[in-house]
């Protein structure tokens, strides 16, 4: 008989993870390519609990479901919204965070001052940065919010920041944590618009639709681990501390 792929993992002590590295506080690497954050701690505390070894898989976001599909990989932990168009390829865990959206523009007086309202957003002499297929990119496809504003795709995270600082887009639109980091490590050059929305979108880990003895494995694993207090303590960690940031260079 055919083992299902939670106890191949365990056959074969390991657990491989796709996910795409640059998406900071939750899965990148260092300088010298050590993974780091929130998704990579997730992944290694499941693997421990399984009992063995992780391998993570950088994967481009535009790849990454196919290779989940053609069993490149066990499960994805990339920061990936829940989404019903999702669904209907893969399999998702509960979800591990809530995430809302935000929108920066360079920090300048004329710009704190013309943007006061989310509404001064939404005109055609506009550019918003978002990077294709992410979660606020859909969001940008069907929102009155800003349908008349010229969307901006681009394949990396980082793509959306420099679009703003090098003056080729008014703002980027990205979920809160990589908002906030992007201020952080650009002190003084980025506003943050104070209003968050889009509230429902939520990251849960993908399987394979036949996976369900690994969905429900992660599951229990993701209730236990927030029960021990793992999951606060990793959270305050990438979300509240920045000890993590002189790790990046290294």
């Amino acid at each position: 008989m055919k083992l299902t792929t939670l106890e191949a993992i365990k056959k074969k002590k390991e657990l491989v993870v796709c996910s795409e590295s640059g998406y900071i506080p939750l899965e990148m690497k260092t300088a010298s390519g050590k993974w780091l954050g929130f998704d990579y701690e997730m992944s290694l505390a499941y693997a421990k609990e399984l009992g063995v070894k992780l391998t993570m898989a950088d994967t481009k976001w535009d790849g990454i479901i196919p290779s989940l599909i053609s069993s490149k990989c066990d499960m994805i932990v990339s920061s990936m919204a829940k989404t019903v168009e999702r669904e209907k390829a893969v399999a998702f865990s509960d979800p591990y965070y809530n995430n809302n959206f935000l929108i920066a523009v360079l920090d300048t007086p004329e710009n704190r001052k013309k943007f006061a309202k989310i509404e001064n957003f939404n005109t055609k002499d506009i550019k918003i940065a978002v990077k294709t297929g992410s979660a606020p990119d859909l969001y940008l496809k069907n929102s009155e919010t800003f349908k008349n504003a010229e969307i901006m795709r681009f394949d990396a995270d980082s793509d959306t920041v420099s679009a703003v600082l090098r003056g080729r887009s008014t703002a980027f639109i990205y979920d809160t944590p990589y908002v906030r980091v992007a201020e952080l490590n650009n002190p003084g050059k980025l506003y943050v618009f104070p209003e968050t929305f889009d509230k429902g979108d939520q990251f849960a880990v993908a399987m394979r639709t036949k996976d369900t003895d690994l969905v429900s494995s992660f599951n229990t694993f993701l209730a236990n681990w927030k029960k021990s207090g793992g999951y606060e303590k990793t959270m305050k960690y990438y979300f509240e501390s920045r000890e993590w940031l002189s790790l990046l260079d290294k």
